[in-house]
């Protein structure tokens, strides 16, 4: 069963108007989350900045969320619990630190190639000249720049 997602923000509002007419602590596998019934209603509460379910591996810190949240009472379902089916390996979670990993990565190169320019013994080339050795580079390369 799929469910349309909720955002946290959302359900603050709905909360803080006392809107929300059920919350179940739903268990998928060794995992929990969060379904919220208001009006005609149900929807799964998402995890920031993504389209998926939040989820919880212990119970209690779902109640704690709830109780920041001011809802007090909620229906626990734990039909499909199962202790023995985790996947820990969380995709979302590896990309961003894969990401981080290559951002620190050229971060060194970046540093590294700096410093090496900074420590190079042969003097600087003015700007104009460099300007002038580009434009006739370019020109000699791919001819002579259109007329705008």
């Amino acid at each position: 069963m799929t469910l349309p997602i909720i955002t946290h923000d959302t359900l603050r509002e709905l909360a803080a108007a006392g809107a929300i007419r059920e919350a179940t602590a739903r268990a998928r596998g060794a995992y929990w989350m969060l379904v919220v019934s208001y009006g005609d209603q149900q929807r799964v509460l998402a995890a920031s900045k993504s389209r998926q379910p939040r989820r919880w591996s212990r119970l209690n810190s779902l109640v704690r969320y709830l109780r920041g949240l001011g809802i007090d009472r909620f229906v626990t379902d734990a039909s499909d619990y199962d202790p023995n089916q985790t996947d820990r390996q969380r995709p979302d979670r590896a990309a961003a630190l894969r990401e981080a990993h290559e951002a620190a990565a050229h971060d060194r190169w970046f540093r590294q190639q700096v410093q090496r320019a900074l420590g190079d013994p042969q003097p600087p080339v003015p700007h104009e000249e460099l300007k002038d050795g580009m434009a006739a580079w370019l020109t000699e390369r791919f001819g002579p720049r259109p007329k705008r």
